[in-house]
């Protein structure tokens, strides 16, 4: 996978500062612990940590407790089992390392831009539809652990869309 396969330039602020959250929780980890690649466990941290961006709205009105799915997150990353050396084929995007799964999850969120219009910029609602595509994650574990789902999450979103486009007048 090229290193521009999904342009930096069509994140918006809030996938920014979502995807530099999952940048300093991978490498900010203790040696130890530190994962090999950003997972979409770290994707999913980035969502969780801008609450006021769409994704964490969306997964509030859902009913999500945030910090407790943060908590949940940062478990997992910090304690679950890490691949064996070597494995799983990791894939230098934006000069950092991530998982196939991770970068899968972002070139969906690109798809899921795209639904609206081509220039449409990635947002925090577009990572989250994103993860919860790609089956074999650590991120749609914690959501589906917690009861998010896909179907239910591009509901919310498209309600929450809809909402944004009423005018009064």
């Amino acid at each position: 996978m090229a290193d521009q396969a999904v342009p930096l330039e069509r994140f918006g602020r809030c996938a920014l500062l979502a995807w530099q959250h999952a940048v300093a929780a991978r490498n900010e980890a203790p040696e130890e612990r530190r994962r090999p690649a950003i997972m979409t466990g770290h994707v999913l941290l980035g969502v969780l940590l801008e609450p006021t961006c769409a994704g964490g709205l969306i997964l509030r009105k859902m009913g999500l407790d945030l910090q407790l799915a943060i908590d949940t997150t940062k478990f997992m990353l910090f304690y679950g089992r890490k691949p064996a050396e070597g494995a799983g084929g990791i894939v230098d995007w934006q000069n950092e390392p991530h998982t196939p799964q991770a970068l899968r999850a972002i070139e969906y969120s690109l798809d899921e831009a795209n639904l609206f219009h081509a220039d449409y910029p990635i947002g925090t609602e577009h990572l989250l539809l994103g993860l919860l595509r790609v089956t074999d994650g650590m991120g749609i574990s914690v959501l589906e652990h917690f009861g998010i789902t896909h179907a239910a999450t591009r509901i919310a979103r498209d309600t929450f869309w809809e909402r944004l486009k009423l005018a009064e007048g």
